[in-house]
């Protein structure tokens, strides 16, 4: 069957104008997406951060059990020192770390954990850095400074 030169001559593949409108909506879906995925990204290693606090301070009860004084060091209870977490909650060098983990020592005598920012995770402005002393309080510095629920 001849084809004449009225008959519709068949496409393949996209033209520029429907791929461009793909990378339009494909944009437009990320703007909105990673603002959302970044601040998850930051709960996350708050969490985590939290969580090292905890394991901080139970071990340092549980020294305290054992050895009728609490530890002035990290290295008495089985930490490294300094001791740098990541994301995860798991002890890494440095540059990769999220937070810097240290004992509170007033006077000499163990009164509490910080988890200090570090690295990217100093762009989290709203919980900066989180404290737990051994007495059980909570606190945080940054923004929500003034409500530390917020964070913890």
């Amino acid at each position: 069957m001849p084809m004449s030169e009225s008959a519709p001559r068949r496409r393949h593949g996209f033209s520029l104008v429907e791929l461009l409108v793909a990378l339009v909506i494909a944009a437009v879906l990320l703007l909105v997406a990673l603002p959302g995925y970044q601040f998850m990204v930051l709960k996350s290693t708050r969490a985590a951060a939290r969580a090292t606090l905890l394991d901080v301070v139970s071990r340092q009860e549980q020294y305290f059990v054992n050895h009728k004084r609490y530890a002035v060091d990290l290295g008495g209870l089985g930490l490294p020192e300094p001791y740098h977490v990541d994301s995860r909650g798991e002890a890494v060098e440095p540059g990769a770390a999220s937070y810097h983990i240290s004992l509170e020592l007033t006077d000499g005598n163990y009164s509490g954990a910080v988890a200090t920012p570090v690295n990217r995770q100093v762009s989290d402005s709203q919980c900066l850095a989180f404290s737990l002393s051994h007495s059980g309080i909570r606190a945080v510095s940054g923004a929500q400074a003034s409500n530390p629920g917020a964070c913890w």
